[in-house]
Formats: C-alpha cells, structure tokens, sequence
C-alpha cells in the first residue's frame, strides 16, 4: 500500500494511494484538497501503476520541488522519496504486509562473531539462546521510560553456548569478562594510556552519539516523521547499507513494514528477511549480530549456498515499558562486517526510537480524540458526547447510517427577513448567536441532537445517535423550555420582542452521517422530517407549539394539548391531524 503523509496546519495528513491519477490541489475537486495560498488549484498530480508511483506538476504557480529544484516531466518516487508543493513536503510511504516481507527461506551462520544482547534482562530461548551464566553480573541496555538524558549503555555481548571467540571459550571468555568489569569498578581514574582507554573512548563517543538521538527524537512529531528520522539517524550512526522498520499495532496484529529503504535511496525490489530472526528478536527480546544468508529451496543444499548473498545483520526489538511494538533491522553485504560497537549504537537507537514512536502515537491518539470531541460537540451535549466515546459501539457505528424511531422539531423566527431589513449585518449575527446559543443549550439540557443551523431555522432530534423510549416528551419539553427561554430574552433587549414558531413530528427517519467522500455531516432525512418542516411553515402561528398525531400519541397524560383539526399539506395526500401544546400538565 502506497500514501502520501503530510503536516498541513500542524496537523498530520495521509492519503492512501489508489491505481490511477491522484490530484492534488486546492480546488474541492481535487482528490488531495490543500487550502493553503501557496498551492495552486491544481498543483500537481500523483500517478500510480503496476506498483510504481510517478510525480508530476500540472501548470502551478511555484512548480513541484524534488531536491530544490522543479521538476519538468514525471518523476520517479520511491517509498521515502519527497516532495515540495507550496509551503508543504509531502512523503511517499509504503506499507509493506509481513507475510510479503518475512521468509523462512533464510539462514543464520552462527559464528564466532554472532554477538546476542539482552536488551530487558530475561531468560532467553529460541534457536540462538544466550549462555545463561553470562547474565548475572553484566549490566543490560534497557528501554527509557520517556527521551532522558542519554548515558552510555552496559555492555552484554554474549556468544551462542559451543562457540569460539578469538581462540577464547565460552568458560574462559566469562571469566575475563568478570575480571574486566571488576576493573571497571576500581580502576575508574587510571591514567591516559591504560588499556581501557580505547574503550573509555568508545563510551564518550557513544554518550555524544546518543546525545544528538535524543535531541533529534525529543520533540512529539507525526509518526510518519518519527519513523523517517530514526532511518535517518541510523543510516547516520552505523554504516549500514540497507534499513527495515517493522511496527504492529497491538500485540495481537501482525507486523507492518513502514519503512524500507537502502542508504542511496535507491529501491529495493524483491527483498526478504528472516522470519526466524525477527520473531526470536520479538518473543525474547534480544538484539543480534550475525550473518544472514537466502536460499533458493529449489536447489540442493550445497548449490543452494553457493548462490546465497551472505549479509552481516543486526536486528533488535522496539520495545517500551513491557510491549514490543516492532523491530528495527539492518544489513550490509559480507564485506562490509558490523562490529561489536555498531551493536551497542544500534540497540540504544532501537530504545529511544521506541519511546518517540510511542509518544507519536500517543499525541496522535490524543489528537484523534479531541477532533472526535469537537466534532461531536458540534451536535450533542457533553453528557451525550461522553456516552458516544465511551460507549462499547465504535464512533464510526453511531454515526453509520440507520432506520430509527424519532421526535423531530422545527423551529423558525417569525418575520426574521423584516427584522433584519433595518440591522447592520454584524448585529444581525450577534441577535443570531445569542438566540442560537440559549436554544441549543436547551436541546442538548435534555439530552437532544442538533442537526443543523438553517438560516434562522433549527432542526434538532431526539432519539439518535441513542436510543430514546421518550424521545417525543423531550422535544415536547425542550420546546416549551425555548418559548420560555424566548420571553427572557426579549425581556433583555430593545425593540420589538421576536417571535417563534415550533412544530413537532414522531416516526420513522434515515439518521447519520451523509454526504461525499470529502466532507459528511450528520443528518436526518425522510417522511417525518418533510411533514415537521410543513407543520411549521403551514400550520403553526407565532408562539405556538404544534406537534402532529404521531407525537401526541407517545406523550400520554405528560403535557396538555388541544385539537386544532386536520390539514392538508403539500407532499402528503392524506390530511394531517394536528394539536396545538398547552403546557405541561403538572402546570395546569
């Protein structure tokens, strides 16, 4: 799967990548809609076949930027590769399954310099464990809690039980090993020239090397960008030729390739990595170095290798507090061996990378959360607002549009066109908010959904997204509650007092989120909704509550209500019957 990801306003975009042409530009025909001054209206288009994805510019003013300089054909992207249309970079990113990615046609040599670290401290299994004697005095490399401070990581090299290391057995290797920590320890101010003073070098380098990872990885930024720069950082840090980042959403979903990319930018066509290696990484939480190599399982074993590209490979989990969120691997050709130390920059990369990761998802989350919050407040109220998000039934369900039983209301200022015919029109936006404010908050006091401003006009529901057994006595409710609001505020202003109409309906309605792919908006639709709309405009006289038979039936002895006769109305052949609401009966 192909997308585009960008940062528009601050906040992050994507777009998924269809077979075919994808414009973008600011005209609401686009496919890509930027509102921005910078990009034309047709800006540049997107073009995706047989798994190749091309650029190219179409006519805009500040042309399409690729390296600083504007193309003039169609160009060539490949996952990683950006853009500059206007004031905004947009990346192509690839997401690759792991089923494409991961291959059991792998083999690991295990030698002499296969190093295998711990990276959380517990007991590892799987086909290349760890000597267990190694783990009791040798500090680990583990996960901060957020992006500290850096400091250098401990050393936990470890060698696969029956190998040789330097002529060096595992038994002999261990003791040295103790000695050398011991010296560690007591020889902290032994002067320039000691034999550690390589290592101590190595360690400031390193402390320098993780201070500029932190400072790169502090900041909260899209996850897109996160990922970006942490192949960034380890093309930066190690001399690695190829990169593979692989994250899974929870601990259950399978692993997703977000980045592949070589050091030149180049593609990286028909590539695989061992599936034994990165579920031995995740399931035990280790970080190797060793060698890689894939077979053809067509051939026989020893022509089978003959052929193989050995790689030399390092690999570590991403993990954070106690999940594993993904892998990070990379690789370069037999000639081009990682040592030791590239181990040690890569499993510390491997942890601050997963702490940004998770803080990215994190602030998205939070992001995400709060554009439901506003556009769920922009129809209900606050107590609605937090049943939907809390609620068992996704958002996605409560907006999915449905048949349900419903009360519907109308209400309308009467002469409204006359009113505003001597007001300047920023006064008469101030009469429109004050009126519409005290309105709403009574809709949503009683638990109601407001569908839409129309003018003057207000159609609000009662009984979607939730079902409501008494949706008809609460929109009975919330319109004697506005006729009363109305005479308050009348009594706080001068001139004339405005008068209001109100008209009721009960039934059956298509209720949810309605429109084109670019822009939906909640609504209600069908019988009911036309009817209410006619009562109002037919039949209601200023200050007067009407509702129609259908309503009347559901209030029971709740309110006091009069006949007003039968009416015909445009769109309905048979006559509606309707009341006229009094009051409510514990009133009267």
């Amino acid at each position: 799967m192909f997308a585009l990801s960008f940062v528009e306003a601050g906040e992050p975009g994507s777009h998924e990548l269809r077979e075919g042409t994808t414009l973008i530009g600011r005209a609401s025909t686009c496919d890509i809609v930027i509102s921005a001054p910078t990009i034309s209206r047709q800006h540049a288009r997107i073009r995706l076949e047989d798994g190749h994805v091309f650029v190219s510019d179409a006519g805009s003013t500040y042309g399409t930027i690729i390296g600083g300089e504007p193309i003039t054909g169609e160009t060539e992207l490949v996952a990683g590769n950006s853009f500059i249309l206007g004031h905004l970079e947009f990346t192509l990113i690839r997401d690759v399954e792991e089923s494409d990615l991961l291959s059991d046609n792998h083999q690991v040599f295990e030698e002499s310099n296969t190093i295998i670290r711990r990276v959380d401290g517990g007991p590892a299994s799987g086909p290349y464990k760890t000597s267990s004697s190694n783990t009791d005095d040798e500090p680990v490399v583990s996960a901060p809690e957020s992006i500290p401070t850096p400091r250098p990581p401990g050393i936990n090299t470890m060698n696969p039980a029956g190998e040789r290391r330097s002529e060096v057995s595992p038994g002999s290797m261990h003791g040295e090993r103790r000695l050398l920590v011991d010296r560690r320890k007591v020889n902290l101010g032994r002067a320039t020239g000691d034999r550690r003073s390589g290592r101590d070098r190595r360690g400031g380098r390193l402390l320098r090397l993780l201070s500029d990872i932190a400072r790169t990885l502090v900041t909260v930024q899209p996850i897109e960008q996160v990922l970006t720069k942490v192949v960034d950082l380890l093309f930066d840090v190690v001399p690695a030729e190829r990169a593979f980042l692989l994250l899974r959403d929870s601990w259950d979903q399978p692993l997703t390739a977000r980045v592949i990319r070589s050091r030149d930018g180049s593609a990286i066509p028909n590539v695989t990595i061992s599936r034994t290696v990165v579920n031995h990484v995740m399931r035990d939480r280790v970080a190797i170095l060793a060698k890689d190599a894939r077979y053809d399982s067509r051939l026989d074993a020893s022509a089978s290798i003959q052929v193989m590209n050995i790689r030399s490979f390092m690999c570590a989990p991403l993990w954070n507090r106690n999940d594993v969120i993904g892998v990070l691997y990379c690789d370069n050709p037999r000639s081009k061996q990682f040592v030791e130390e590239d181990l040690e920059i890569f499993t510390a990369l491997c942890n601050y990378a997963a702490v940004a990761i998770e803080q990215a998802r994190l602030a998205q989350q939070l992001l995400e959360e709060t554009r439901r919050r506003e556009r769920l407040q922009r129809y209900h109220s606050p107590g609605v607002v937090n049943r939907i998000l809390h609620s068992e039934t996704s958002l996605n369900n409560s907006f999915m549009t449905q048949e349900r039983d419903v009360t519907v209301m109308f209400t309308d200022i009467v002469g409204f066109t006359e009113i505003c015919e001597h007001m300047a029109p920023a006064a008469v936006g101030e009469l429109l908010n004050d009126y519409f404010g005290r309105m709403a908050d009574i809709v949503f006091e009683h638990e109601g959904t407001l569908d839409k401003f129309i003018g003057d006009a207000i159609l609000a529901v009662f009984g979607a997204p939730f079902d409501q057994p008494d949706h008809a006595e609460r929109a009975v409710a919330v319109a004697l509650d506005m006729r009363a609001e109305l005479a308050r505020f009348n009594a706080g202003r001068p001139g004339d007092p405005i008068k209001m109409r109100i008209a009721i309906n009960s039934g059956r309605a298509l209720t949810g989120d309605l429109g084109s792919s670019k822009r939906k908006e909640f609504t209600t639709l069908g019988d009911v909704v036309n009817t209410a709309s006619r009562l109002e405009s037919n039949v209601c006289q200023p200050d007067q509550i009407v509702i129609s038979e259908s309503t009347r039936a559901q209030l029971g002895r709740s309110f006091d209500v009069k006949s007003l006769g039968s009416f015909s109305i445009r769109g309905r052949q048979s006559k509606v019957e309707a009341f006229e609401v009094l009051g409510s009966s514990d009133t009267h």
